[in-house]
């Protein structure tokens, strides 16, 4: 004979599984919303637990490596929501325009979110310079020319050109960020940036 399902045990497990994700996302909201407002340097666990309305205890059961983990994730979810905003002009294109038709929705993202974006660049060279975390955008840029190979002779291998496009990036980011170049004439030159990084490369 079977032994009866527990039902009430797996209403426990899914009410468990529901309060720690709701209270995850509030950590990360919280700290999306002190980015938006503060230097980054400003933004700490007890100030988060005090935004997230939690302990510091439950930050650091989420988030182990503190800080340094939850920009992290906060930097994926802004670069994850620019990859697929133009997810069906992506799909239509061919050739360079792929690469564009991303490009182009990552850099009106970056932008839609400003002093988050910039938060999360000044803390990204801070971090790269003391050995942190610096996000591989080539990872993803990579299968999209491998897409645009199909229509057209590249001059260097897919992940050749994603690195270089993603250090033209990086570096018409910094520009933005630190040195004021407008909105609209960062937004024309990254939608560029595959197209520089072919030009570079043949």
């Amino acid at each position: 004979m079977k032994e009866p399902i527990d039902t009430n045990e797996d209403l426990r497990q899914q009410r468990g599984e529901e309060r720690y994700f709701a209270v995850h996302e509030s950590i990360l909201e919280a700290t999306i919303e002190l980015l938006d407002s503060r230097v980054f340097t400003e933004v700490t666990i007890p100030l988060i637990a005090d935004h997230a309305d939690c302990s510091v205890p439950s930050i650091y059961n989420h988030f182990p490596g503190a800080v340094p983990e939850i920009f992290e994730e906060v930097s994926m979810r802004i670069r994850n929501e620019g990859f697929h905003v133009n997810q069906e002009k992506i799909d239509q294109a061919s050739g360079l325009q792929i690469l564009e038709e991303m490009l182009k929705g990552l850099s009106e993202t970056i932008v839609s979110h400003r002093n988050l974006s910039h938060a999360m660049i000044s803390y990204g060279n801070y971090a790269a310079a003391t050995g942190g975390w610096m996000p591989d955008t080539a990872e993803y840029i990579e299968p999209l020319f491998e897409r645009a190979r199909e229509d057209l002779e590249l001059p260097a291998s897919s992940r050749e050109l994603a690195q270089m496009t993603a250090v033209i990036g990086r570096g018409l980011n910094h520009y933005w960020a630190l040195l004021g170049i407008s909105d609209e004439e960062y937004k024309k030159q990254f939608a560029r940036s595959a197209e520089m990084a072919v030009k570079a490369l043949s």
